[in-house]
């Protein structure tokens, strides 16, 4: 791995940290407006009932919800940061630099929008299952809020995979046979992940992610393969 790479790599970590926060702290004033709205949405998409238990507590639960949603709205401008940044490393490769930034923002929001339309009702359904005779779920909208957004990101961020191995690939961490080699242990990690991420136990809510997840390691290695081919291409005559 390139030491110069490295170095510059740290530098341009701490300039998109504050970037990054600038944006987020933009974009949260403007999520507050609405994150009461947005935190009845969630509500009704999974038809449960949600107590607050202290006078601020809805307050302080809207406010986080707002850092969250500016965190998960600022994710393209983020991402835009830490490309900037980083288009040395894809110097004369512009065009690829531009795909993978796109991608990237395809397979986040793919994540949650999977999340939220299949998983997250699923899993709570699952977990509010266990009331029942003298039992009753009372759950507060601080907590209830926080699983969601939780899960959401975990789902987005989860979707990178491919994207993810590739860059790891591009610093020499990975290669395309090393990671064929390494499907059994892949599948192993992934059924964990999965079993960590989803809050439930159950095989159908596992293979929510566990099957999406095993079918992006592939694509990465697919991506990866044809990146390394075309680096063994040899260079056309002047």
């Amino acid at each position: 791995m390139d030491r110069e790479k490295i170095i510059y790599g740290l530098a341009a970590f701490r300039r998109v940290i504050y970037r990054s926060l600038i944006a987020v702290a933009v974009v949260s004033l403007i999520s507050f407006l609405f994150s009461k709205k947005i935190a009845f949405l969630l509500i009704k998409h999974v038809d449960i009932k949600v107590y607050y238990f202290s006078l601020s507590e809805v307050f302080f639960s809207t406010v986080e919800l707002a850092l969250y949603t500016a965190a998960f709205l600022s994710f393209p401008a983020i991402l835009f940061f830490v490309w900037r940044e980083m288009r040395p490393l894809f110097a004369g490769r512009k065009t690829s630099g531009y795909l993978f930034l796109l991608a990237s923002i395809i397979l986040f929001y793919m994540g949650a929008a999977f999340c939220y339309l299949l998983a997250l009702p699923s899993g709570i359904t699952f977990l509010v299952s266990y009331q029942g005779g003298p039992l009753r779920a009372m759950i507060s909208i601080q907590k209830f809020l926080f699983f969601c957004t939780a899960m959401i990101f975990a789902f987005s961020v989860a979707f990178e995979l491919p994207l993810i191995l590739l860059v790891l690939s591009t610093f020499g961490v990975v290669t395309g046979r090393m990671l064929s080699r390494a499907r059994r242990y892949a599948v192993l990690f992934i059924v964990i992940a999965a079993a960590v991420i989803t809050p439930t136990p159950d095989v159908y809510n596992m293979s929510l992610l566990a099957v999406p997840l095993y079918l992006l390691y592939e694509i990465g290695i697919i991506l990866i393969r044809i990146k390394e081919s075309r680096k063994q291409k040899p260079s056309p005559a002047p």
